[in-house]
Parts: C-alpha cells; structure tokens; sequence
C-alpha cells in the first residue's frame, strides 16, 4: 500500500516524553493554474531555536494514523502495536489496549461517539467505546484487507478493503454491506465528501473513487499514469484533493469528477493531506521535515522543521492545530500561525 514507505519503526530511541516549541513563518505565493501539471512557487521558512523540557518514561510502539474524535482530544493508532492513544492539547497522554493478535491501522470518530478502526491484521472493523471497552465485527471474506474508514452521512461506518477490492459498510446494528470492484483496485484510504458521497483513493488502478451512500459506484482515472494516489482530504472549495505518492504531485477531483493535478516545486513524495481550519489544505511528504501548505487556488508554502521531525499521517485537530504523527515515536501540533510542539508518546522497541 502506498503509506508503507514511511512507517517501519526506527529503532534506538530513548524512552521518554519530550517537548519541543518553535516559531515558523512563511509566505504564501498564489498563482493561476494553467494546465494540469502546473508548477507551483514555494516559500521556504528556516527553523527557530529548539527548546527542550525534562523527559518522563511512558509507552511503546510508533503512532501511525491520527484523527480528531469526539471528545475534543485527538486519537491515534499505533503501529504493530497493541493499543489506540488518546492526546489532549496539553499533551497529556491516555493508552487503551486492543486485542493484542491484532493492530488498529486506520481510526475515525464514529457516529457513537465510539472510536472505530480497521484491523488489518485480523480481517475485522475494531470498535472503542467511552467505557473503554473494545468490540470487533469480522468481515465476511478472508483476507480482505480493511483499510481505510470513515464516519458517513448515513450513520454508518465505511471501509474500504485493499486487498478484496471493495468497499464496505458497517451498520450500527453490526450488519456489513459490501460492494465489489474491480480486481486490481486496492482501495485505501476514504473519506466523505462536501456532497454527502464517499471517496476512496484506489492505489493500485490509479484511480479516484466515488460511492453514494446507497451504493452507486463511479471510478476515475488519473492522467499521470502510476501516480498511486494516497490521502484523500476535502477542500473548503468543496472538492476533494489528493496526494499522488508516485509522482509528486497533489491532484483535485471535482464533485463531478473532472482531475486536475499539478507538480509539487521540490522533489519528495506527498504522503497525507488535511484541510486546515484556516481553509487551507496542508499534507506531508516522506521522509522530508516539513509541512506543506496550499491554498485552494494552488499558492504553496513551506514549514521547514527541525531535522528529525518527519511528519507521516496529518490531520486537523478540535483544537483547531494540525496533529501529525511521527514515526520515530512523536506527535506533532502545528498551529497556523507557526508554532510546533512535539510530544514523545513512545520509545521504539529495540530491533
């Protein structure tokens, strides 16, 4: 799957928790998009002096997805790991245990007020409720690989399945829909749209999907072939924006499905992409310490960060930050305005 390439845990980490706060500033320069691989100017920021505050020993395994959930706090899962974590504003830290002969992969908020996941270990949809209590719902076909997942307008969950080529749907009730695609699709992530569908990123085919909650599939295909499109976020121009790890480039769907990519000014590979609570869109790239911002009308900016920051998975937090995970066992908090904090929540296990 596309996000494999930046999160095999890195060993030789002390044990200890670790904030870091710094100031950042950077220009926005917008320009027009003429053709589909226009390329965008970039401003680049230098990093500010680093302070560090005293250390405290908690957890293991590296944090992989992140989410906003329902209780104001922002979730995360963790990778290869037995537990989803729960980090408040303040960086206060709570671990829930999951059943150990599984892992949690993709989180979201659901309906419930629950945490649900996919586990892909185990072929099932995981479920946290506010009792702390962990239930699973095993999914009909063996090997399905669930992936990604997301609450939908419907009140149900949805899923996708990257190895069995579809999509699923998961009913409070416990009862699960599926929907076929193609052979060769490989559905990962997905996430719901400004017009009340589902879109999920098809890495394999290279293709952009769209299914409406009741099940009316339509499929897209990207210009640049090979693309392997990745994270999926929703716009505040009500499209969807995706990255395009193969090909270092971000790409936009319209609600109708017209594509229109563009290439990013620096070399990299963009990895997640969330939209800001300032109505922008921010994503990573692997292996790369910094933070990308661009507007809707294709402006790029770039936070530099300190060597040894490199953001995987990003999203926008009830706080109104940009929380991103790291794999060298950190979480991030970005502000826009410009200030990073970073959290130690896990040591590595020795390899």
């Amino acid at each position: 799957m596309a996000n494999d390439l930046t999160t095999k845990p890195l060993a030789g980490l002390a044990l200890g928790f670790l904030i870091v706060a710094c100031g950042f500033a950077a220009k926005e320069i917008a320009f027009a998009l003429p053709a589909a691989a226009a390329t965008p100017s970039a401003a680049v920021s230098k990093p500010a002096p680093v302070s560090r505050a005293p250390s405290q020993a908690i957890g293991s395994h590296s944090p992989y997805a992140i989410t906003a959930g329902p209780d104001g706090n922002v979730w995360y899962t963790e990778y290869q790991g037995d537990g989803i974590a729960r980090i408040a504003p303040n960086g206060s830290i709570a671990r829930y245990r999951i059943d150990p002969f599984g892992f949690a992969e993709r989180i979201t908020a659901g309906p419930d007020g629950a945490i649900w996941f996919t586990d892909t270990a185990d072929n099932r949809i995981g479920r946290l409720d506010y009792n702390e209590q962990v239930s699973y719902f095993d999914l009909p076909h063996d090997d399905s690989g669930p992936t990604g997942i997301i609450s939908g307008p419907d009140g149900h969950i949805w899923f996708t399945e990257h190895s069995g080529n579809r999509i699923g749907r998961l009913a409070m009730t416990g009862k699960i829909t599926e929907f076929g695609l193609a052979p060769g699709s490989g559905p990962a992530e997905i996430i719901l749209g400004h017009d009340g569908n589902l879109w999920f990123a098809e890495d394999e085919a290279n293709r952009i999907g769209r299914i409406t909650p009741k099940g009316k599939l339509k499929q897209f295909a990207i210009q640049t072939p090979h693309a392997v499109p990745g994270g999926l976020a929703e716009g505040s121009d009500g499209n969807v924006w995706f990255t395009e790890l193969a090909a270092d480039k971000i790409g936009r769907i319209t609600p109708s499905g017209a594509i229109t990519e563009f290439q990013i000014p620096e070399p990299g590979h963009p990895l997640s992409i969330a939209a800001g609570p300032d109505g922008n869109l921010w994503f990573t790239m692997a292996h790369v310490p910094a933070l990308y911002r661009m507007s809707t009308r294709f402006g790029l900016a770039v936070f530099r960060l300190p060597t040894g920051t490199l953001p995987v998975f990003i999203a926008t937090g009830p706080d109104g930050s940009l929380w991103f995970t790291e794999a060298n066992g950190k979480i991030g908090r970005f502000t826009t305005d410009g200030r990073l904090t970073e959290f130690r929540v896990a040591r590595l296990d020795q390899n």
